[in-house]
């Protein structure tokens, strides 16, 4: 069985668990000519308490604000890889999985934990919702823990 990949969605909250998830993202893209959709869910409950941010004051909505830092994350890539970034609002890993739906996405890409701020033992709650749920394969990266690297510079 060949694994056919020509569209993966990769997730982030903007951690370093999801751009090393990114990276990921984008070989396995290069490898297989897939292109990649970078996703950002604005969880609106984490900013229902802040005060309304008004265009006029903040340079543009927060949602565009975000979708300009995507943009950014995108353009920094030297890869041959076509990246669309793309923000929507909701619960993270419902949004994830409908999205992937939506865009007929191949494989989902995942960092293992983020900014949920509780660490399961193998992956981060978000994660591990949408491995339950979506249709597509669904693959977790897991960051690389600095703490008990083993490997020694020269």
């Amino acid at each position: 069985m060949k694994l056919e990949v020509e569209q993966i969605l990769c997730a982030t909250d903007f951690s370093d668990s999801a751009a090393h998830a990114f990276q990921y993202a984008l070989a396995i893209a290069a490898h297989h000519g897939a292109s990649v959709e970078l996703l950002h869910v604005a969880e609106c409950s984490i900013y229902a308490n802040g005060p309304p941010l008004k265009r006029e004051e903040s340079g543009g909505t927060f949602e565009d604000r975000l979708r300009e830092r995507l943009d950014e994350i995108a353009a920094s890539q030297s890869v041959d890889v076509p990246i669309e970034t793309t923000v929507v609002n909701g619960v993270p890993s419902v949004e994830i999985v409908k999205h992937a739906e939506a865009s007929s996405a191949d494989l989902i890409v995942l960092g293992t934990h983020g900014r949920t701020g509780l660490k399961h033992l193998l992956v981060g709650s978000v994660a591990e919702k949408v491995i339950r749920s979506a249709a597509c394969p669904v693959c977790t990266v897991r960051y690389p823990d600095l703490k008990t690297n083993t490997s020694k510079e020269a």
